[in-house]
């Protein structure tokens, strides 16, 4: 016994050495647009120029509010939730966008290069984490917020946003293909209060919903992130695109397969190749719950016959990657 929990206490005290080192903060760029808007056909192909450089560094999102066009086809499609981030944000044109939460002023360049550039190589003290799973409509996304240095103070909102990657859309302007395009929030159009967990903890939120008709399941994604409800400045970001080992060492998550699932007294996680170092279980409202279980190589065996029916998220943190995945408890 005493030869496994000397390794285990040295792989415990390496995780916590390398949590010492801040997440890096994505550049999250909010994108008002219009695919009626010659403005927009004129401006918007620098700005993805611009961007392209960056794949691993910003997470981008296009909102389409009737302006100068109502007629817009990504505007007609939820012309409540566009108008609402437009409102928010206080947009009298197109196109525009905001930087980590804050509006830039309108001005010859969509986003002028030493604007983006300001904002890189940032770090945060949390970072947001997205795994989704499902097939055909039917889908699941984990949002997993890790407080890996001291949170600041104040009231936070976490903001999740279903998104096209590739849009192939001819408009009344040039443009025909479009990037990132918001869709709706989940799970309501609103973005939901948080408390963002203490340093060296977690919070997980799960979010089910149901792709429509008109949404393309090959190209649909979740975006979310934190924001200050006072200030509005975003703490950071995540898509489940983020790179797998960044430069400051952020670990990939990877969709966690339990057996059985749904389960009675216990399940079963194999990590293929990994070890677990950390093992948590969180209710469907994000609450840690305390629960047994055990580690044999590769295989974690989880105890769920004390836990009261329900749905819960498993999120293994192991050597290699990070593992997150929904359980259901019959």
């Amino acid at each position: 016994m005493k030869k496994i929990a000397f390794p285990l206490f040295c792989l415990f005290l390496a995780a916590g050495l390398a949590a010492q080192q801040l997440p890096k903060k994505y550049v999250l760029i909010e994108h008002f647009t219009n695919s009626n808007c010659p403005a927009c056909a004129n401006k918007n192909p620098a700005f993805y120029n611009l961007i392209d450089d960056y794949p691993n560094d910003v997470h981008h999102i296009s909102y389409h509010p009737p302006i100068p066009y109502a007629s817009c086809h990504f505007y007609q499609q939820n012309p409540t939730e566009n108008q609402g981030m437009a409102t928010f944000y206080g947009i009298s044109g197109t196109p525009q966008v905001a930087l980590n939460g804050l509006l830039l002023p309108p001005s010859s360049q969509l986003l002028p290069a030493a604007k983006l550039e300001a904002e890189l190589n940032k770090t945060s003290p949390i970072r947001v984490v997205v795994a989704e799973s499902g097939t055909g409509a039917a889908r699941n996304a984990t949002v997993t917020i890790q407080s890996v240095g001291t949170p600041p103070a104040g009231d936070y909102v976490l903001c999740a946003f279903l998104a096209e990657k590739v849009v192939n859309y001819q408009g009344t302007n040039t443009e025909s293909v479009h990037y990132d395009v918001f869709r709706r929030m989940l799970p309501t159009a609103s973005c939901q209060a948080i408390m963002l967990p203490a340093e060296g903890s977690s919070t997980t939120v799960s979010i089910d919903y149901t792709l429509t008709a008109s949404e393309d399941p090959s190209q649909a994604y979740v975006l979310a992130y934190v924001r200050n409800s006072a200030t509005d400045a975003v703490l950071n970001s995540g898509t489940r695109f983020d790179a797998a080992v960044s430069a400051t060492g952020e670990a990939h998550t990877q969709t966690l397969q339990l057996t059985p699932n749904p389960a009675q007294d216990q399940t079963l996680a194999v990590l293929s190749g990994d070890r677990a170092l950390k093992v948590e279980v969180f209710s469907s409202a994000g609450r840690r719950v305390a629960t047994d279980y055990s580690v044999d190589q590769d295989q974690v065996t989880l105890a769920t016959v004390a836990l009261p029916t329900g749905v819960y998220f498993v999120k293994i943190s192991g050597e290699k990657s990070v593992y997150v995945g929904k359980l259901m408890k019959i």
